[in-house]
């Protein structure tokens, strides 16, 4: 699509974000990106049968923090775990105790969505057996596979993380245990990058003793970008002709709602002189979505986002009769939504012009 200058003096650099946080200038973050993590898992292990003849499992838990590389499929992760192996000979127990630095490797996705995992890694256990006298600190290292599910909740943050290892303990003559895992995990969103300040420019204009259009189409010579348009040809504010389809960049909404952000607001109010300058014109506001989150719920919320931005033409001037709403939630996408990338770009208002 050819996408012109639509609005005259605003420079556009982002698309719009409808079911997720766009990555626009007044928000705090990329809330379609996992930066890093923290999860707590409830684990099992099915124990390795040279330990005690009558000792097959035992339970314990695990906390971590993650962190995971937008530019790569890798990542690491520490972690603290605890396992209780229970047994009723002799009175005899074991608890096992530490620390744990772990490589992960996506198998595909980006954990915004589901999301499988190779992990491998080593760490330090110290072993306590009662009754005290075999206690001991010991080398580990262990090998799996995880994953971790998308979004549980409406914030994004909240997601269900399980996984299986082979851990090998070195233990007195050595151990080779099968742990499991399920638990959860909260997402950490990658910061949004800052916009560069503008340089303060102090610009002398001269005042023309008379303004020329050449072209009638009500933007003066010195303003046109595209001086020589037909006559009757209806133009945007830098007098180039309207596109059939216009994206509006840069109108964003608050996450998870349908209020418009202040820099939205303000690009609007450009789009609007431009509505209320060809009042015979009708136009479709159209609202879409990226794939995260349920079809459903996309629809939905684009639907509530397209009308929310006609009521905001409407409060400002332009005639209701001009305008239509519609949300195609993600049925329309313009990129793959398979990276942050394409959905970003997916995420987007449009004006069609219908006549």
């Amino acid at each position: 699509m050819n996408t012109k200058t639509f609005l005259s003096g605003v420079a556009m650099t982002t698309a719009i974000g409808l079911s997720g946080p766009a990555a626009a200038q007044s928000v705090l973050c990329d809330c379609s990106t996992v930066d890093s993590y923290i999860g707590v898992l409830a684990t099992y292990t099915f124990a390795d049968d040279e330990r005690l003849a009558d000792l097959d499992y035992a339970t314990g838990a695990k906390v971590l923090f993650g962190k995971q590389f937008t530019d790569s499929a890798f990542g690491y992760e520490f972690n603290a775990f605890f396992d209780t192996f229970e047994t009723d000979l002799n009175g005899t127990d074991f608890y096992r105790s530490g620390l744990g630095l772990d490589l992960t490797l996506r198998l595909g996705g980006d954990r915004s969505g589901f999301t499988p995992f190779l992990i491998a890694g080593i760490g330090g256990a110290y072993n306590d057996v009662v009754p005290d006298d075999e206690d001991d600190f010991d080398f580990t290292a262990n090998a799996g596979l995880g994953f971790v599910t998308g979004p549980l909740t409406d914030s994004g943050q909240l997601r269900l993380r399980g996984e299986g290892r082979y851990v090998y303990d070195n233990f007195l003559d050595g151990f080779g245990d099968i742990r499991v895992g399920l638990g959860l995990e909260f997402a950490m969103f990658k910061p949004a990058e800052a916009p560069a300040p503008a340089e303060a420019q102090v610009q002398v204009v001269e005042v023309p003793t008379g303004l020329v259009d050449s072209d009638g189409d009500g933007v003066v010579d010195e303003k046109d970008n595209c001086p020589d348009t037909p006559a009757g040809t209806r133009v945007d504010g830098v007098g180039c002709p309207l596109d059939s389809v216009i994206t509006l960049h840069g109108v964003t909404f608050e996450f998870n709602k349908d209020r418009l952000t202040a820099d939205a607001k303000t690009i609007l109010d450009d789009a609007t002189e431009t509505l209320t300058k060809y009042p015979e014109m009708q136009v479709e506001v159209a609202g879409h979505t990226d794939n995260i989150g349920s079809d459903a719920y996309n629809l939905e919320l684009s639907k509530r986002r397209a009308a929310a931005v006609v009521d905001y033409f409407v409060a400002n001037g332009v005639g209701s009769s001009q305008l239509t709403s519609e949300g195609y939630g993600e049925s329309e996408p313009i990129e793959t939504n398979d990276t942050a990338e394409g959905r970003e770009l997916n995420r987007r208002v449009e004006l069609r012009i219908l006549n």
